[in-house]
């Protein structure tokens, strides 16, 4: 996630000795050296930046035995003023070290252990949470893959190889539940929950859904759907808390809960031209509950409508086997979901993929990087609701809105 400061100065701590310190130990490597360090800021103009982080990008000369290269790591520092105190009262770098701590190197076991050779994000060479917070990751450009284009929304061939990704993590991840639950315990607070401390990151929602519905309501034959979408404003917070708290029963995995293009990053086969792999690069929101989270919020938020109109189904058809296929080959003797109860998921956990819809999807269309502080996109302020008014009535995201929103009211997604 990034807050998009203008004015870039390098942490004071980000020194050549400490990356040198910190690779010795990923390595294990003594005679590891690092020369003529320069770090930049991976914020402005740069889709990998995110929402409640400080990014920066740090390059430098690696000398291994007798072998000099270029390379560089992908540093994630907690923000600092008010966004800082929002990402900290959240859990929100907490929630992402864990995982990085103790999730992902178990699923990265089990997915070696039946011989897939998955990866499912980047390797962390160094993570602490004092005095604050940050990660210190493999940058994936070093390896060619790319962030996706701005301004457009995902086509089939980028979305089949997230999904079986994501189905492979939901896999892995429901074998540690049975394994080692224990993990997973601090994952168990849903993404919008009554937490107090929680109430000015879940301030995003009805300001994003209110905004939506004032634009719904200047289109002819839309009367009904902008009540519907003024009255979701209203209780969006309440409907989700209810529609978490039903996710305690049934076959529950670790979900990204915030994945979506930004959070993606893809690699092109030099040969096809299309996507073979893709890494997930944000874990903030990750929480334990039904499949649905992730697949309505990508689904309904990143893709693009007329390929989602076409291939639901059959998208909905890989997850559910690559899920079945990897938790057969892990032995797994819980209870495997199957397709029928999958799509029953999906339409009791509706409202996330209407969330997506409505508050992730405008900010996919902006021709730039945003917004200056986390405070304005989470607020009326007026900074805030002119950024949200630039965002629907952006032609592109209007386009979407019409047929999606239609979509929504047609399956009762909207009925609160």
């Amino acid at each position: 996630m990034g807050t998009g400061k203008k004015n870039y100065q390098a942490p004071e701590w980000l020194t050549a000795e400490f990356l040198q310190d910190v690779l010795k130990e990923h390595f294990k490597e003594e005679s590891l050296t690092i020369t003529d360090l320069l770090v930049k800021s991976a914020q402005v103009g740069d889709v990998v930046a995110g929402f409640a982080s400080e990014m920066h990008r740090a390059c430098f000369n690696l000398q291994r035995g007798n072998v000099k290269s270029k390379f560089s790591v992908f540093v994630k520092d907690h923000p600092k003023g008010q966004t800082g105190a929002i990402a900290l009262r959240s859990k929100l770098f907490k929630r992402e070290i864990l995982t990085y701590k103790e999730v992902l190197p178990r699923v990265q076991a089990l997915l070696e252990s039946i011989g897939d050779k998955t990866q499912i994000a980047p390797a962390c060479y160094y993570t602490t949470e004092t005095p604050e917070p940050f990660l210190i990751l493999e940058d994936m450009q070093l390896s060619g893959f790319e962030n996706f284009e701005r301004g457009r929304l995902l086509n089939l061939d980028y979305v089949l190889p997230s999904v079986e990704k994501l189905a492979k993590l939901h896999a892995c991840s429901a074998v540690i539940a049975k394994q080692n639950p224990e993990v997973l315990q601090f994952f168990d607070e849903a993404p919008i929950s009554r937490n107090p401390d929680r109430r000015d990151f879940l301030s995003f929602f009805p300001v994003n859904i209110r905004c939506v519905a004032e634009e719904v309501a200047h289109w002819k034959g839309y009367e009904e759907i902008t009540e519907k979408m003024f009255k979701l404003a209203e209780n969006v917070l309440q409907s989700a808390v209810r529609m978490y708290d039903e996710q305690d029963k049934g076959f529950k995995v670790f979900n990204m809960a915030d994945i979506w293009i930004n959070n993606l990053m893809f690699h092109i086969n030099n040969e096809t031209k299309e996507p073979d792999n893709v890494v997930a690069v944000d874990f903030q929101l990750a929480y334990v509950g039904s499949p649905a989270v992730d697949l309505n919020y990508f689904l309904y938020g990143s893709l693009n409508e007329n390929v989602r109109k076409v291939h639901f189904k059959y998208i909905i058809h890989e997850y559910q086997r690559v899920l079945r296929e990897t938790l057969e080959k892990l032995k797994y003797d819980g209870h495997i979901p199957t397709l029928k109860e999958i799509h029953i998921e999906l339409i009791n956990n509706s409202l996330i993929g209407v969330i997506a819809a409505t508050c992730l999807t405008p900010l996919i269309f902006r021709e730039d990087g945003g917004f200056e502080n986390l405070e304005d996109l989470n607020s009326r302020t007026e900074i805030g609701d002119n950024f949200r008014r630039e965002n629907v009535e952006n032609p592109k995201y209007r386009a979407f809105l019409q047929r999606t929103v239609k979509e929504f009211e047609l399956n009762g997604f909207l009925d609160t």
